[in-house]
């Protein structure tokens, strides 16, 4: 008997040490691209992108692409949303490049017709956790994060 209650406290204990551990396991895209709208973090009106769209718009391999949430500015400013969940972390890995150069990009392109979006492309949230990718270009990019922060 008392072996038996040592055997399940043993496995109760490594649960919890497994929930506890496990760390930030990846974005939810649609989670996680609810909580940015509702962060009040954006400032221009955002529509969403289909993932055929996004895949091009981020130069995205559609086949390595499980899901996908994105939104981009209705006024061809900066301010976007795109969280991927990617088929494995190579493909997210390239995912993040993908995302990184869409920001200088974008930078590139805004700097002499729009360039007060520069800051917010400056600003610009860029991570991967497992197999998801998160971009975010908000106006406050405090808000953002707090918003991101929660989500943990």
């Amino acid at each position: 008997m008392k072996r038996v209650l040592l055997l399940l406290l043993a496995g109760v204990l490594s649960v919890g040490l497994a929930a506890c551990g496990g760390g930030f396991a990846g974005y939810d895209p649609e989670t996680t691209a609810q909580a940015l709208l509702d962060s009040g973090a954006f400032e221009d009106a955002l529509d969403t992108l289909d993932e055929e769209s996004a895949c091009m718009v981020y130069g995205l391999d559609p086949e390595q692409v499980e899901d996908c949430v994105a939104y981009a500015s209705i006024t061809a400013g900066a301010e976007e949303i795109a969280v991927l969940r990617m088929t494995d972390e190579d493909a997210a890995k390239a995912a993040l490049e993908s995302l990184k150069g869409r920001v200088e990009d974008q930078i590139a392109a805004l700097k002499d017709y729009q360039p007060e979006e520069v800051g917010k492309l400056d600003g610009a949230i860029l991570d991967r956790q497992g197999t998801t990718v998160l971009l975010a270009v908000p106006a406050s990019h405090d808000l953002a994060q707090a918003a991101l922060d929660a989500l943990r």
